[in-house]
């Protein structure tokens, strides 16, 4: 079997490079004709990740597949595209311009994590907005035509596309269905008065199998802010009248929470995690997310080859989670003072003069059991080695779902949105994590936070997770039987891959139907 090999690129706001191969294998068995899925990610890393690893799994399963992009979005997965085509696959990559000087961003900032306050959030948004045209005459050239758009849930505007040509239009969901359904609930539980107007006066979140305590600063929705209200009724509005919801996560993890989402939603949910499964390949590890050289990635696994097994702590906060130097401080004390290995990832952006004149120091006293990674790191090539035994979080759902489904417990220290609740789900639900603070009240930490944590907490912490303790030992069994239950998912038979085999047939249909 031959597949066609090769990059749709967009050059101008309205001008597409239409594919004109024909495509012999256009068939599914039956003669049934192939889907062509459109996936449309957010431009922020948490976000892509998963959305390019549905699309691996989506090609998998023998759909075409078409990815939308920018210029700056393309270097950081263009290799993983090309090497899975090079696999087999079929994944195309639609670059469009993005619209940075029409907002006033500056030229190049194209990703969520290139953005630095609230007023450039708030352009970024409206730049995503204005692809619209652009990707409906984009779309309106490629053949095969699209049959499906797969729509991040923060790009709303996405549902003009979807009915402009006609598509049907899925929402992919990056973050837990537990969030999902505890935000939403609080949102509809706050006029009857069961949430209290008190942004950080506890409760128990309405409408759950189980008590789960929480204030209401860490509990909302992802546009549950000033400023954001008209967004979030959009994204509101968009899940409303979409056709149905992709979600990030395996049943055996969320069953419950799935169950009630869509029962409040009326919408059908396809659970088809963890997609960070998607593929075994270990080149194809190391490329997930951004580069990471060939020599960088063996003196990682040199270092961590030379530990003991499930002895080394991890510790990384994702892309877009800052932490002020005195934050800083207190993580690499409390590191150095639990007296076992680790490695800590800490972002550029987090470099700042009193970090990078106190580093030096830290990484000499602990130089024979200690790694300090400035910037990107393979993360799922670290978490999947045997010697490392916790991973101190900030609870995005993608670090999550990865520790999840390789037996990894988690130390929690959420920093924003969705992570609040993820470490309610880790911590009280699961019972595979221990929160760094517990109850600890604040809407956002941030490089200007201070005195949220001290290295006493770090340090507590950690003996909790890794101590030989009869508490311990029970909370890495649970997440070691996780990790199992994870893996059964994906693979065929699974829970995972049944649901994806389900949405697949559905768009098949559907399509036929509409023909």
């Amino acid at each position: 079997m031959h597949f066609y090999h090769g990059i749709v690129s967009i050059i101008g706001e309205n001008n597409c490079s239409p594919m004109t191969e024909q495509f012999d294998v256009m068939k599914l068995g039956g003669g049934q004709q192939k889907p062509h899925f459109v996936l449309v990610p957010l431009f922020a890393q948490g976000h892509m990740i998963p959305m390019v690893d549905l699309a691996c799994l989506l090609a998998s399963r023998g759909a075409l597949v078409t990815v939308v992009t920018t210029p700056v979005n393309s270097t950081r997965f263009k290799a993983l595209i090309d090497r899975a085509n090079a696999g087999g696959l079929l994944i195309l990559l639609a670059e469009l311009r993005f619209p940075c000087a029409e907002v006033g961003l500056p030229e190049g900032c194209e990703n969520i994590d290139q953005v630095s306050t609230r007023e450039e959030a708030i352009k970024f948004f409206l730049a995503l907005s204005m692809m619209a045209g652009p990707l409906v005459a984009c779309l309106r050239q490629q053949w095969p035509k699209p049959t499906c758009l797969v729509s991040d849930s923060c790009n709303p505007w996405t549902s003009d596309v979807a009915r402009e040509l006609g598509l049907l239009r899925f929402i992919f969901h990056g973050p837990s269905c537990f969030f999902l359904l505890c935000s939403r609930n609080v949102y509809e539980y706050a006029s009857s008065g069961d949430v209290p107007g008190d942004m950080f006066h506890p409760f128990f979140i309405p409408g759950l199998p189980q008590k789960i305590e929480v204030v209401r600063a860490q509990a909302l929705r992802f546009f549950d802010y000033p400023g954001r209200e008209k967004l979030q009724e959009q994204v509101t509005e968009a899940e409303a009248t979409a056709d149905g919801l992709i979600i990030n996560t395996f049943r055996e993890l969320e069953a419950p929470f799935l169950d009630l989402y869509q029962k409040s939603l009326g919408k059908t949910i396809w659970p088809i995690g963890p997609v960070s499964l998607a593929n075994k390949e270990a080149e194809y590890t190391v490329l997930r997310g951004d580069k990471t050289t060939a020599n960088e990635t063996e003196r990682i696994s040199s270092w961590l080859d030379a530990k003991d097994t499930a002895s080394v702590i991890y510790v990384s906060f994702g892309t877009i989670a800052t932490n002020s130097p005195s934050h800083i401080f207190e993580i690499g004390t409390g590191l150095e003072a639990s007296n076992r290995p680790f490695v800590w990832v800490i972002k550029q952006r987090d470099m700042s003069q009193e970090v990078e004149k106190w580093l030096p120091e830290l990484e000499e006293r602990t130089r024979s059991r200690g790694l300090i990674l400035k910037g990107w790191a393979p993360q799922v090539v670290i978490l999947s080695h045997p010697s490392v035994g916790a991973f101190l979080t900030h609870c995005g759902w993608n670090s999550t779902l990865e520790a999840v489904s390789l037996g990894i417990p988690m130390i929690t220290w959420p920093h924003l949105a969705d992570q609040f609740l993820n470490e309610n789900l880790v911590v009280k639900v699961l019972r595979t994590g221990v929160a760094l603070k517990p109850q600890m009240k604040t809407l956002f930490v941030t490089r200007e936070s201070e005195g949220l944590i001290a290295r006493e907490d770090v340090e507590r912490a950690i003996e909790a997770v890794m101590d030989g303790g009869e508490e311990a030992q029970a909370r890495r069994q649970r997440a070691k039987q996780l990790a199992i239950e994870a893996k059964k998912a994906m693979e065929p038979g699974g829970s995972s891959y049944e649901s994806l085999t389900l949405m697949i047939q559905h768009v098949v249909d559907a399509t036929v139907t509409h023909v």
